[in-house]
């Protein structure tokens, strides 16, 4: 349902890695080609999204600012795993209520479990994955993802299966993709980088 975004990410050994793609666009136009679909729910926590632009606005950030409400008022974070049980239960009570048509990627590292990848669509489906897409990037890179990703890979072959993923997007996607933006979160936290053709740089 997250049309014409594309949202990719695994785990590998040690980190969570998620991509998405910088368009936004609405039916045949492209507004601007420097969007952050990616938001960082706290040091340890990811949330991509893609879907419709206002609900991609204003869902994200009231979750994030729950979940931030929920560490001042016990003193603790929430794991990956019980935010995206929170995530996964906001969605459902809105489903008849205020539904908001929004894919989500959450991406996350706790200590002692490791990193961990979450699934949830629009309708507040959720399951854990070691690999996921949504959008268009679901048909074209899913194939991929089952032949090439592998448990414990390092950074470096994560990012090279990226750049296999975004060269089927480029060849086979009528709709032009040029930039995307790939966030890493691991024990240290979480780093940002940028993907211009075929370049993947860090982010300042």
């Amino acid at each position: 349902m997250s049309g014409q975004d594309a949202l990719i990410g695994f785990v590998g050994n040690g980190y969570t890695m998620i991509c998405a793609d910088q368009n936004a666009a609405r039916s045949i136009m492209v507004f601007q080609t420097e969007e952050d679909k990616i938001m960082q729910l706290d040091s340890h926590k990811l949330l991509a999204v893609g879907g419709d632009s206002a609900d991609c606005v204003q869902e994200p950030e009231y979750l994030q600012k729950n979940m931030n409400l929920y560490a001042l008022k016990y003193g603790t974070k929430l794991t990956a795993h019980a935010a995206a049980n929170f995530i996964r239960g906001h969605k459902s009570d809105n489903l008849r209520k205020g539904m908001t048509v929004v894919d989500i990627l959450l991406g996350g590292f706790d200590e002692g479990v490791g990193p961990s990848l979450y699934f949830i669509d629009y309708l507040a489906s959720m399951q854990r994955l070691d690999k996921a897409a949504h959008g268009y990037a679901g048909f074209f890179v899913n194939s991929l993802l089952d032949a090439h990703w592998k448990p414990n890979m390092t950074e470096a072959e994560g990012l090279a299966l990226l750049d296999m993923c975004i060269a089927e997007i480029k060849k086979r996607f009528m709709m032009s993709m040029p930039n995307y933006l790939i966030k890493i979160v691991d024990k240290d936290g979480t780093r940002v980088l940028t993907w211009r053709d075929g370049v993947t740089a860090p982010v300042a």
